[in-house]
């Protein structure tokens, strides 16, 4: 498993991604909302009293033709810190962890490990945000690009605002009559690199609000190709103690 990749791959790795929508392409659907009104319904999704996240994951990743299938297990503290080991065959391949700035990488197969902040990374993949960003995408909350005037219409049976600016292309599809997010993109201009985002599977949480526990992920970089990330969320937990471990052994070799 190898671990040479800027932060959309990484985030790729635990940004759970679900089983498609079923949407087909509607044409004669029903009228688009005025763009500021569907905005103003992305924003009002808020799992504000969802603090803390403990899950498995199925996860079947796929990049450059090679599939890996794994078990997981994820942590998340709002505003802290995201957790989460990768497992094959009951032994953990890797562990990872990402601060409000930076991100820790243990490869338990090759014994080396990786330490970026999340500035220098923002940098250099010109990311609009970092681990806002990333917050916001595990809680299935649009990350809207207050700079980006959008426009609204309706594609794939479904309400979208688009836009764009001199950097960025910004898709957001949501579903007719609850408005819950079912898909983002972004695209950078400058160097076509790519990330999009489904969302699925909504479930009602008690004490929280409505939660997607499924989602899919598809990431193209130039310099690395693309990277696809399907997984199942299982056994969810919040708002409960939760405990992670990250510590890096003293023989491991740190890589870039």
């Amino acid at each position: 498993m190898k671990f040479k990749l800027p932060i959309l791959l990484i985030m790729s790795i635990f940004l759970m991604s679900a089983k498609g929508t079923g949407c087909h392409k509607n044409t004669s659907g029903p009228k688009s909302a005025n763009a500021g009104a569907l905005r103003e319904k992305l924003d009002k999704y808020n799992l504000k009293n969802l603090n803390n996240l403990s899950a498995r994951l199925q996860l079947s990743i796929n990049q450059g033709g090679q599939l890996l299938n794994a078990n997981a297990n994820l942590i998340w503290m709002r505003d802290s810190m995201v957790w989460m080991n990768v497992k094959k065959f009951g032994l953990e391949a890797a562990r990872i962890l990402i601060t409000k700035d930076s991100v820790f990488l243990l490869n338990r197969l090759e014994k080396t490990y990786q330490v970026h902040t999340l500035e220098y990374l923002q940098t250099q993949y010109q990311l609009p945000a970092g681990f806002d960003l990333i917050q916001s995408i595990i809680l299935a909350k649009a990350w809207l690009l207050p700079e980006i005037p959008l426009q609204a219409d309706i594609d794939q049976g479904m309400q979208r605002l688009s836009g764009n600016d001199s950097r960025y292309i910004a898709r957001y599809w949501m579903e007719i009559g609850s408005h819950l997010l079912q898909k983002e993109s972004f695209v950078q201009k400058k160097d076509s690199k790519m990330v999009s985002i489904d969302f699925g599977s909504y479930q009602k949480i008690q004490g929280a609000g409505t939660f997607p526990h499924f989602r899919k992920i598809e990431a193209f970089d130039p310099d690395f190709g693309a990277m696809f990330v399907e997984a199942t969320l299982s056994d969810v937990e919040i708002n409960s103690p939760v405990s992670y471990k990250f510590e890096i052994p003293a023989h491991y070799k740190r890589t870039e």
